[in-house]
């Protein structure tokens, strides 16, 4: 692959923002006006103990720091005011998250031909970090291929191709327009705390056909109900990451992933005001979100 098939990106050699740039101030008046019936939807799911996670995202730890009783007996208290809170360690990709533009390589390639070991440090990298990724605001399309096809959930490894992407969307009389998010539901989010060995087994997902197809047409974000978006396991043909690679890496999509849309499934919603804030960690490669679609 010739390093000019990819980058610098199409918004300049310093781009950090990547395909959200698509999402314009008329896109936004545009999302907004999808908003008929007041109806919110939350599209992520609950940090709790035993999520499932990852081997290589770490575990998710929470547990109370400060109890009430505790903090009533500290010097000096007026009042009677206790206070609690709780303390949270967890990887930046950790349950429903947003993926950032330094996330995934090629080669030692980030986005827009960054060179990871010029911009990493101890915190991150100084480039791409997720504080870089503006509030997402914008049309959400729900493309709901577990429904399409008859079943609860797609098999593990089921791969969704460009052409059955297009019939979904044909089907519900839908297109992907220039900076929309488009959410793919397998049906996988019912074994979110159900059965998280099955949860985080080999999962369905797009292909890279898929993946190339959703860029050619606008898509500035793309998530699912896995925990990897593309399918997995993939085989030679289809390429480890490849999804990844192209989305992220090459054309600056963001990647959400962990959505909860069994609810959006099941009241046969496909279009929505779709709005998404990640947190802004310095340096960060993704942020747990709590994405919204609103009716």
């Amino acid at each position: 692959m010739s390093q000019h098939s990819w980058y610098p990106s199409k918004w300049g050699a310093e781009d950090e923002v990547g395909a959200l740039q698509a999402i314009t101030p008329a896109k936004i008046v545009e999302a907004a006006r999808l908003v008929k019936k007041g109806r919110t939807y939350n599209l992520a799911h609950i940090l709790e103990e035993g999520i499932p996670s990852l081997p290589f995202h770490g575990q998710f730890l929470y547990s109370t720091f400060r109890r009430h009783s505790l903090d009533l007996k500290s010097p000096g208290k007026l009042n009677d005011a206790g206070g609690m809170n709780t303390r949270l360690e967890m990887a930046d990709h950790t349950g429903t998250h947003i993926d950032g533009l330094n996330h995934v390589s090629i080669g030692e390639r980030l986005y827009n031909g960054y060179i990871s070991d010029d911009i990493m440090g101890t915190f991150g990298t100084t480039k791409l970090g997720i504080e870089k990724t503006p509030p997402i605001f914008t049309r959400g399309v729900l493309i709901d291929v577990a429904s399409s096809s008859g079943v609860q959930a797609l098999d593990g490894g089921y791969a969704i191709s460009a052409k059955e992407i297009r019939e979904c969307l044909n089907a519900n009389h839908l297109a992907v327009s220039p900076g929309d998010a488009v959410l793919v539901r397998t049906g996988w989010g019912r074994y979110w705390m159900s059965d998280n060995s099955k949860f985080l087994g080999p999962v369905p997902g797009i292909d890279l056909s898929a993946a190339e197809w959703l860029e050619r047409e606008g898509a500035t974000v793309v998530g699912s109900d896995t925990w990897n978006v593309e399918v997995d396991p993939t085989t030679p043909a289809r390429g480890a990451d490849a999804v990844h690679q192209h989305l992220i890496t090459k054309s600056g999509i963001r990647m959400i992933e962990n959505l909860s849309l069994e609810e959006l499934s099941q009241d046969r919603v496909r279009e929505f005001l779709f709005v998404c804030l990640p947190l802004r960690i310095r340096g960060g490669t993704g942020s747990p979100v709590t994405p919204v679609a609103v009716t």
